[in-house]
């Protein structure tokens, strides 16, 4: 059984150390942010209930999501999505229930949501898979939605997506109405080529890294650009002060 490495950061620095180059063609390591470091590597789709629906299994209730999604897009993006991988890439990046959770080619995006105020109180965690083979990633957008773990990155035409440099891994759908598998546990028993770290992210050290990355520009505004990133920003911006002034201004 493949294990899990476990790193603990403290810093933005310790995390650079923790950045890695690209591997090679079609092998570039890939971050995911999580507030909680006992939340589980699954999709939202997992998060949802079978039996609640009038779908009998996974791949049903995927379905009725992906399509409904499909034709109500109507105008809200610039370009309609021309295959279902991208349909499903734009669905999932905007809440949409589906088998693929988003990951970033940047630690620092990932550091980002690792370090969510909603849950200050917690150690957060940045995912990072490091490919072997140039396959795990998908290598055209024809291709079909796959069954087992594989990365697309997808035509960024959403700017939230390109802002966050967003990929996607598609997990593989349970068997009818039968309990998903988390990540690591098909990281665990399988065999691709993978290495997977977990980088655990201390609730103390959250919101000092949080006020760093929005020295360094990554804040909602460039993660969600908008009103509503630049709202969350005005908030964040209103109880971070520094108590004393006296290193710079001395008396």
């Amino acid at each position: 059984m493949r294990e899990i490495e476990t790193v603990v950061v403290g810093s933005i620095e310790s995390l650079l150390e923790e950045m890695v180059p690209k591997l090679g063609f079609q092998r570039i390591p890939i971050y995911r942010g999580q507030a909680r470091a006992s939340w589980s590597l699954v999709p939202a789709l997992f998060r949802e209930e079978v039996a609640r629906s009038e779908f009998k299994s996974w791949p049903e209730l995927e379905a009725a999501f992906l399509a409904t999604w499909k034709q109500r897009l109507g105008s809200l993006f610039p370009h309609a999505p021309e295959t279902e991988l991208e349909a499903m890439a734009l669905g999932a990046q905007n809440g949409l229930p589906t088998r693929f959770t988003a990951w970033s080619d940047n630690a620092l995006v990932a550091l980002f949501f690792a370090t969510d105020p909603a849950h200050a109180d917690e150690d957060g965690v940045v995912w990072r898979i490091m490919p072997g083979e140039a396959t795990f990633t998908i290598s055209q957008d024809y291709e079909q939605i796959p069954d087992q773990p594989r990365l697309y990155r997808p035509k960024r035409t959403d700017e939230a997506m390109r802002n966050q440099r967003v990929s996607f891994l598609s997990h593989p759908l349970p068997k009818e109405d039968a309990s998903p598998e988390t990540f690591e546990e098909l990281f665990e028993l399988g065999n691709d080529r993978l290495v997977l770290s977990k980088l655990v992210i201390p609730a103390e050290w959250k919101s000092y890294l949080r006020r760093r990355l929005a020295m360094m520009g990554i804040d909602y505004l460039s993660m969600s650009p908008g009103a509503k990133g630049l709202c969350q920003d005005i908030r964040n911006e209103i109880y971070n002060h520094t108590d004393s002034y006296e290193w710079i201004f001395p008396e």
